[in-house]
């Protein structure tokens, strides 16, 4: 390997040589002839570095990683639509009741196309009535019982 460094430095300090000596003579055959000269010195370098590198690639081993799973078009589908439909009901909510909340809505695929499952509110400054209220717009707009409907202190990762 210090044979490969050793002419990679060659070969520049050959390069910058070279565009000085077209520079100050104007003659470009003369740049062209020490670019040449130092091309072949670097192949002859890396021909003679070539046994030792190849012992050094046999060893080497590339570790062993699992593979990603980034999931299906359809479940990037749903989690665009989950947090689509999330950010809809959250502006519908503070527009009609004026309570500021988060919503986690998850979905899920049905039989007759996709249903909600659950719906984590978090309003922790809401009261029993705007609670109340909250309950019924998500009953309401969403197609869900109540039993899907749940209230929590925080959210998940916030």
């Amino acid at each position: 390997m210090q044979q490969l460094k050793t002419a990679v430095a060659v070969f520049c300090t050959a390069c910058i040589c070279a565009e000085l000596v077209g520079r100050l003579l104007g003659d470009i055959w003369g740049r062209q002839c020490i670019k040449a000269a130092a091309g072949l010195y670097i192949l002859i370098a890396l021909f003679h570095a070539l046994p030792s590198m190849r012992a050094g690639i046999d060893s080497f081993a590339a570790p062993e990683l699992p593979a990603a799973h980034f999931g299906t078009m359809e479940d990037a589908v749903l989690q665009e639509a989950q947090r689509s439909l999330s950010d809809q009901m959250e502006e519908q909510i503070a527009r009609e009741t004026g309570l500021t909340a988060t919503l986690s809505i998850i979905l899920e695929p049905s039989q007759t196309g996709i249903q909600v499952v659950r719906v984590e509110v978090c309003a922790p400054e809401a009261n029993e009535q705007e609670r109340a209220a909250v309950q019924g717009l998500l009953c309401e707009s969403l197609e869900a019982g109540t039993d899907a409907i749940a209230w929590v202190d925080q959210m998940e990762g916030g």
